[in-house]
This record gives C-alpha cells, sequence and structure tokens, in this order.
C-alpha cells in the first residue's frame, strides 16, 4: 500500500528543512479574515486541523476551532459568519469534498491547504471566487498509509502562513533523540502488551495526543483515550486503580503546566507505567515536537509487534466503510437559496454549479414529450390539512381538461376507495377510461372505469400491526392503524408525532427483506414488496408502450429520502411541489417560491401545452424557471 514506515520516518529531517524553507505564494487581495476560523480535516489531516487551529488561536488573529468534515457539515449552517480553511495532502476523499462544497457555499471564504494540483478539491476551489488554493509540490512524494511527511509538512506551512516560522533543525533533533535511545522502551513495550494506552495532554499537547490516538487507530496497534490534565482528574483517574488491567499513561507536557504534572504525577499508583514527554513552551515548536515523538514510538511499537503501519493489511469492509458517500447518506441542511432543490445541492456543489443542474434539468423537459402523467395525491391534488374534502377544486378544471384533450392521467397514492369515489364524483364518465389508479401506495392499481373491487390485507400486515399495538400505537391511545392490501397507514389523530412514528416503523421492520417505511406529512406507510408506486408507471409501459423514463411526467411531494414519494420522484421527469433529494438528475422543485403545494401542482398542469395527445412544457414557462434558479 506504501512505503516501510521507517523509510519515510527517514526523510523527515529533509521534509522540515524544505517546508520552513520553500517560498509561499502570495496571498491574492481582497481576502478577508473572520472572527470565527474554521479548520477542516479528515484522518490524519485533522491533526492538522487541530494544530493550525490552536495555533491560530494562541496567537491574538481570532479563535479557531477544529473540525471534522461530517462536524462541520451539520454544523455550519447555525455557526456564525465565518472563514474556513481546508486542509487535504491528496485533495480527494469524500469527507473533505463533502465539507469543501458546504464552505464554499456559506463561508464567508474558504482557503485549501494541499499537495495535489490536480485533485477534485483543488479543481473546485479554483473556480470559487471565494476560495483560495496553497498548493505545494512536495519532493517526498506521497506518504504511506499513515499521515507522516505530509502532515509535518501541512503543519509547518500553515505555520508559516500564519506568520510564524519555526526552526526544523532544531526540532529535528526530537525525532533522532527518541527514534535512537531507548526512552520509549517502557511505554513501548506496555502499549505492545496491553493495547491501550492514556495520552494527557496539557496547553501545548493536545496536537500530539490527538495525532498519537489517530495513528494506533488507523495501524490498529491500540485503543487510546486522550484527555487533558483536568479532564482526567474527573473520572477517567479512577481506571489507574485496576492493577488486573493496567492502562499506561503518556503525557505530553510543557512549562506552562509543568508544576500541575508534577503533583499529578506524585500520586499515580505505582504500578501505572508513566512515559513524560517534555514540550517546549513556544506552541509552534511543542507541536512540531510533540508530532516527532508520536513518529518515534510508533516506530518502536511497530518493530515490537512486527507490523508495518505503513503497509497494513486493511480489511474490506473499513474500505466499504471509508468509501461510503456522506452527501448521499446524510439528510442535508437547508441553505440559503429561496429554492429548496438549490438549497440541497448546495450542500455538496457551489451554487453555480446547481444551477447548472437546474439549467440542464429544464434542457431535458424541453425535449421531453409526455404521453401519460402521473401524480400523488394527498398534498400535491390537495392541501394536506383539506385531505377530507378530496381533490382541490381549483385543479378540476385543469385535470379534466388533461383528460378530454387525450392524456392518460394515473394516481399514484397512498389513497384507497376514497380517492375512487371523489374522482368518479368530480370527473365526467368520458374522461374515465384515461384514469388509472394506483390505490394504497399501488399495490392495487385499477381503471377508473373498472367498479372497486373487494381487498384483503396482507397477512404479514396483521402482525406488524399487533406488534405495534403491544408498544402502544392503537386506537384507545389516539393512533389509527389501517392495513389496506400491501400497505399499513399508521396516523396519530393529533396530527403530530410523525418522525419519531416513521423512526419506530423503521426499527419494526429494518430485518424484513424488500419491506419499506415511507412517511408523509400525516402519516407512516409501511409497504411489503408488492407495494410501490413504480408500479403505476409499469402499468402505463404495459398498456400505451411509453417510455417510462421520457415519456411519463411524475409529480409528488414527499420527494425527500424517505419520503412516500422518493421512489416515483427518483427517476424519469419527476417535479416535485414541496420535499426534494439530493440527486441533480431527479426531483426538481421549479416556480416561485411563494406559492404553495397545491398551487406549485396547478402551475405544473397549467403550464402543459398539449398537441395530438402527447403533452410538452410551455417554452415561455421553461425560460421562466430556468431564470428563477440564477
Amino acid at each position: 500500500m506504501g512505503r516501510a514506515f521507517s523509510d519515510e520516518l527517514d526523510r523527515m529531517q529533509d521534509t522540515l528543512a524544505w517546508s520552513a524553507a520553500v517560498d509561499l505564494p502570495p496571498s491574492p487581495p481582497g481576502a478577508q479574515a473572520s472572527a470565527l476560523r474554521v479548520v477542516i480535516g479528515s484522518g490524519g489531516s485533522f491533526t492538522v486541523a487541530t494544530a493550525l487551529a490552536a495555533h491560530e488561536s494562541s496567537t491574538g488573529r481570532g479563535f479557531a476551532q477544529a473540525m471534522t468534515p461530517f462536524q462541520y457539515v451539520q454544523r455550519a449552517d447555525a455557526l456564525p459568519p465565518h472563514s474556513v480553511l481546508l486542509i487535504s495532502a491528496e485533495g480527494k476523499n469524500r469527507d473533505i469534498l463533502h465539507a469543501a462544497g458546504k464552505a464554499l457555499a456559506v463561508a464567508t471564504n474558504c482557503d485549501v491547504l494541499t499537495f495535489s494540483r490536480t485533485s477534485p478539491l483543488t479543481t473546485v476551489a479554483a473556480k470559487a471566487p471565494a476560495a483560495r488554493v496553497f498548493c505545494f509540490d512536495p519532493p517526498w512524494g506521497r506518504d504511506g498509509y499513515l499521515a507522516t511527511n505530509s502532515l509535518l509538512a501541512s503543519v509547518v506551512l500553515g505555520f508559516r502562513l500564519q506568520g510564524s516560522n519555526v526552526d526544523a533543525r532544531l526540532l529535528s533533533a526530537f525525532l533522532g533523540l527518541y527514534r535512537t535511545t531507548d526512552k520509549l522502551n517502557p511505554i513501548a513495550a506496555e502499549v505492545a502488551r496491553t493495547r491501550r494506552l492514556l495520552s494527557l495532554h496539557g496547553t501545548h499537547g493536545l496536537v500530539a495526543a490527538v495525532d498519537l490516538e489517530s495513528k494506533l487507530a488507523e495501524a490498529g496497534f491500540a485503543f487510546t483515550q486522550v484527555s487533558d490534565l483536568r479532564q482526567f482528574a474527573h473520572g477517567r483517574h479512577i481506571q489507574l486503580a485496576n492493577a488486573a488491567a493496567p492502562v499506561p499513561v503518556i503525557a505530553f507536557v510543557s512549562p506552562h503546566e509543568d508544576k500541575l504534572w508534577r503533583a499529578t504525577r506524585a500520586e499515580l499508583p505505582d504500578q501505572v507505567t508513566v512515559m513524560e514527554c517534555a514540550l517546549p513552551a513556544n506552541q509552534a515548536e511543542a507541536a512540531i515536537a510533540g508530532l516527532l515523538i508520536v513518529m518515534a514510538l510508533v516506530e518502536k511499537l511497530a518493530s515490537l509487534l512486527h507490523q508495518d503501519p505503513g503497509q497494513p493489511a486493511v480489511p474490506d469492509f473499513a474500505r466499504k466503510i471509508h468509501l461510503l458517500d456522506p452527501h448521499k447518506l446524510l439528510p442535508l441542511p437547508v441553505g440559503a437559496s429561496p429554492n429548496p432543490k438549490l438549497a440541497a445541492l448546495e450542500a455538496s456543489m457551489t451554487h453555480d454549479a446547481a444551477v447548472e443542474a437546474g439549467a440542464r434539468y429544464v434542457g431535458r423537459l424541453r425535449n421531453a414529450r409526455f404521453a401519460a402523467l402521473v401524480l400523488d395525491f394527498d398534498g400535491t391534488m390537495c392541501e394536506t390539512s383539506r385531505r377530507d374534502e378530496g381533490l382541490d377544486e381549483r385543479l378540476v378544471p385543469t385535470v379534466i381538461s388533461l383528460l378530454q384533450s387525450g392524456l392518460t392521467i394515473a394516481y399514484a397514492s397512498g389513497r384507497g376507495n376514497s380517492l375512487y369515489d371523489d374522482l368518479r364524483e368530480r370527473l365526467p364518465p368520458d374522461t374515465w377510461p384515461r384514469c388509472i389508479l394506483g390505490c394504497y401506495s399501488a399495490s392495487l392499481v385499477l381503471p377508473l372505469t373498472q367498479p372497486w373491487p373487494p381487498t384483503a390485507s396482507d397477512p404479514q400486515l396483521d402482525t406488524i400491526q399487533q406488534q405495534l399495538e403491544s408498544l402502544g400505537i392503537r386506537a384507545e391511545h389516539g393512533f389509527k392503524v389501517s392495513p389496506r392490501v400491501a400497505q399499513l397507514t399508521i396516523r396519530n389523530n393529533k396530527g403530530d408525532g410523525v418522525d419519531a412514528l416513521f423512526t419506530l416503523c423503521s426499527t419494526l421492520v429494518n430485518r424484513r427483506v424488500g419491506w419499506r417505511v415511507f412517511r408523509s406529512a400525516h402519516s407512516v406507510d409501511i409497504l411489503t414488496p408488492a407495494a410501490a408506486k413504480s408500479a403505476v408507471i409499469g402499468r402505463l409501459v404495459n398498456e400505451l408502450g411509453v417510455n417510462p423514463l421520457t415519456e411519463v411526467c411524475r409529480i409528488g411531494d414527499r420527494g425527500e429520502p424517505h419520503g412516500n414519494d422518493s421512489e416515483l420522484l427518483s427517476e424519469g421527469s419527476a417535479l416535485s411541489v414541496d420535499g426534494v433529494n439530493a440527486d441533480p438528475q431527479s426531483c426538481w422543485f421549479f416556480g416561485e417560491s411563494t406559492l404553495g403545494p397545491v398551487e406549485r401542482a396547478a402551475h405544473y398542469l397549467g403550464s402543459l401545452v398539449v398537441e395530438n395527445g402527447w403533452a410538452r412544457f410551455d417554452e415561455g414557462v421553461l425560460r421562466l424557471w430556468q431564470e428563477q434558479l440564477a
């Protein structure tokens, strides 16, 4: 996977000398600093983020905080105005790219420190006017598995960009001291034996403590608990009393807390193996010296364990977890854009890129011709709060006109006979042959001309209902549980608690293959494998011979993950009147932001022009949608 760890350490002295002397790129004019600086890194780069955030705060340049990419993405919208520094040696891991997309959307300005001029991170940042890229060409090539030369160089270069220089020749002596003497032998032997370590730190030792935990974890050498000297005194010290399960202690201490450490050390039990690593009083020098000591300790552990941390055997499950794409798996916070689709996309790309995606989607709609429409009902064709009134009166003339023009309209709904009765009452009989109902999430599909058939629910739903009732989800507690064909619908008569109900139901059926749980604004649906709104699309393909992706227009309200239209709107020509996903290829939201869901549905349907039984969107409306995105 990489070069031997000891070979990487042999290059450290040259790396320090290079990073202390290489020319820094000029900072472009106009870059504004914020009161808050967020420094972001993952894996070994989080050590760099910790070092640079601590240094920036200590030098009076402003308050800085280190965050992982996950922490930043989840918190960015709630932060005060802030600038961002992204740290990544190769600029390609999915977590840092996820954070970069968010930072470029919400931060006042964004800097990147990297060693790759062609990485996705560099490419994306170079196109953003509010971003500065500090890219260096390293003489060592690439690190092995663990961050080594790139980590040290990033810290030194970061300190220099913050205005502090370091004596590389002097600091490299720390590595030589701890590599060539036996100072680390006792703690290394104990960690190799117990596979445990308590890493204590003072004012300037945090960087070393964080990096030690990172390296021992990534190498699979030991579990490390990190604590400052006083947090240690709040319960973390009790574990040292267990002589049968000893925990070795390493302490990174600068002169600022020397007296506190001496007093603490005097009270530690005799059976505890303790290693003290003295650090310089200067914050920047302490950070680098501590990192070099950590490198030497990891090398000694590798020798004792006969494992090279630069060339580990990474198990398959670990690779798969590392390669998960967070921006596809996490709920995305709403951004500043009034268009919810743009806001969802801006969590993983720039605003301009999101607008370009919208323009491409408008282009797809411009070229599309539709023989059929598939419409959700509740929240789309009627207001959720007025669902008992059926099809909204404002939509009735438009629906009749489209049907009489030769279009087929299919409804994909969680409803059953109430939808059937409502449409037969509101629509003239001559339109019924072109109206298809996909009831109970399309577990029952029939034309409006057919008499309503007798229905029976899947016996498996009875079992689920009994389990829910045993958990208190029953009528006397204010819930309505309705098994219908292949769908079980649960409503809270109070109209709230949908989030908790969805989580409960999802947990209940999560081991049943092919079962899904979806939510609307007012209810939760549990579906067996026999239920899917896409079955309506299949019916249209069989009866009309249409292309399901280009000749059917889909419209719904709950296109977000786990929304009850999420499967329907995840492909083809799909429009939402409310909730959206984060896929630029599906489920778009257009029109004035002030429109309500039913008004937006009326806008979509009223924008269709029908000729010879085929519908297209009006060109003027398409141009307006594209203009509104910008």
